[in-house]
This record gives structure tokens, sequence and C-alpha cells, in this order.
């Protein structure tokens, strides 16, 4: 995989390439956005952040954004599909979606679908249409509407995989470690606080630890500060605000807590790089338009 194939289209916000086995080299090499890769033939040992994964046919691993990847032992006969996406796809193609319910997706990254033919069905098919759509010369005019209902689809179907691997182990009686717990409770907090509450200091009292070791949590499960982490929680809300309701940004901005309409404009505007009247009248106006 090499530095064109992290280049999204203007307006599409997601990659889906084909890799067979000369295309994992046996080097390090780094995501930078989260994607998902599909297993469709033969087997392959894969080091995912220092862990080893054994993956074959209808096996899903699912990696987060900024981590690191090598193929260490890939059969003659390895095929696979690998979507990419970007950071606004996925962030606009989950609003709504509880951060909890999400997370689960990275918490088992190896995804086997041999014993769920249901589920094996819908991903197989959705990887399907947006690898047919991918290749269409002309695009549909609400072209990011289209794309980031596709994408809610197949995340909300990784994701129920997921909760059920997740209930699975615990009811085997597999335990998760410190951070593990830590960093779960900090989004089930994220989920219920963040519309008004944004500072570190806030989750870290709640989890009875300090800001440093939530950092720290955040770090070793995201790559980003724990800070970075509610921001984008915080943005992604703010987002479904002002696209879907019919409030004004002054009221948007009171209950978000901000304390005047400035300062709410100034955070978005640094975390979006738009204002927000210009983010609402540009996806009212332009719906297809890329928001990158």
């Amino acid at each position: 995989m090499n530095s064109e194939k992290f280049h999204f289209e203007k307006g599409l916000n997601y990659r889906i390439f084909h890799i067979k086995n000369p295309t994992l080299k046996l080097e390090d090499f780094i995501i930078p956005f989260p994607c998902f890769i599909l297993c469709t033939n033969g087997t392959a040992k894969i080091s995912y952040n220092s862990e080893i994964y054994h993956i074959k046919k209808d096996t899903l691993l699912c990696i987060a954004p900024n981590t690191t990847l090598r193929g260490l032992d890939v059969s003659d006969d390895f095929q696979g599909i690998v979507i990419l996406f970007s950071s606004d796809a996925i962030i606009d193609s989950t609003i709504g979606i509880m951060a909890d319910y999400l997370a689960t997706i990275f918490m088992y990254p190896e995804k086997s679908l041999t014993d769920d033919p249901q589920s094996k069905r819908i991903i197989t098919n959705i990887f399907d249409i947006l690898d047919t759509y991918n290749n269409l010369e002309e695009k549909y005019v609400r072209n990011s509407d289209f794309v980031y209902g596709i994408i809610r689809c197949l995340i909300l179907t990784v994701a129920e995989i997921s909760k059920h691997v997740l209930d699975k182990n615990a009811f085997a009686g597999a335990g998760f470690s410190t951070t593990d717990n830590y960093f779960r409770e900090f989004l089930r907090l994220l989920s219920s606080h963040c519309k008004t509450q944004h500072n570190v200091a806030f989750y870290a009292d709640k989890l009875c630890i300090t800001p440093k070791y939530l950092n720290e949590i955040c770090r070793k499960k995201t790559k980003k500060t724990a800070k970075e982490v509610i921001t984008r929680s915080v943005i992604a809300q703010i987002k479904s605000a002002l696209i879907v309701s019919g409030t004004s940004v002054q009221r948007i901005a009171y209950d978000f807590n901000f304390c005047d309409q400035s300062s709410f404009g100034k955070y978005f505007k640094k975390a979006v790089g738009i204002a927000p009247m210009a983010f609402r009248n540009k996806h009212i106006e332009n719906p297809e338009l890329n928001d990158d």
C-alpha cells in the first residue's frame, strides 16, 4: 500500500481496493485512517500495533486510525478487499450513534464471519455496493448522502458483530485490562455528557483518576489525547444539530454550554475549518460537497 492509496477523491471520502499476496510486503506501514480489511481467500498472519492476528477467508479486520500494520506470513493465494474511510466519513455517517457502541468495533479487531451467514451476506453486499459506486464514472447528485448512508449501514453491522463478540467474551470470563475498563467508562460518560461537558478534568474526576492518566489511556487506545477524543464527539453532535435541526446557531451554542456565540464559533471553526453557519449553508445548499 503506497501513499496514493490514502488520497480520497473529492466528495467520496472513502477508498476501496483489492489486495493480494504481493501487496502485503513484510515491512511496517502506518494506516492514517480507519479501515476495514475483508479476507476473501487464503490466510495471513498480521501484526497490528504489536499484537498478532491470524486471518483467513471470511475474516474482517477493523483497523483504528494512525496505527501500524505489518504482514508477517501471507499465503500465496491470499486476497482481500480494503476500505479506507476519511475522518469526515466516519464522523458524519455515525451522527447520533452512541460512542461506547462504536468503540466495540476496535476493541476486538478480528471478526470471523464464518458462523454468521447473515452478517457475512450484509457485509459482502455493502462492500460490493461501495466497490461498484467507486467505479462509476458519474456519481449521484447527492453523492455524500448516498455514501454516508451506505457507510452508516456498514458500521452499524460491524458494531453489532463486535457487540456479540464482546458479550461472548464477557460470558466466557475473558477479562479486560484496567486501561480497557477506564476507556470504556470514559466513552460511556462521554456519550451522556459531551453536549455540556467539554473539559478533560470533568471526566477524569468522574473516573477518579488524574487528567494526565486519562490522556495516557486515550493515547494508548486511540493515539489521540483525551481532549481530542472529547472534541470529536462534541463536534459530531454539533454537526448533527446544524444539519438536522432548524435551531439558530445562538441557541445551539447555548445548548452546548458555550458562554456566547463567538466562543462557540471559534471552537467549531478551529475543529472543522469553517464557521457554523457556513457549514450549515454548505450542507443545505450543496449536500453533495466534500467536507475535507
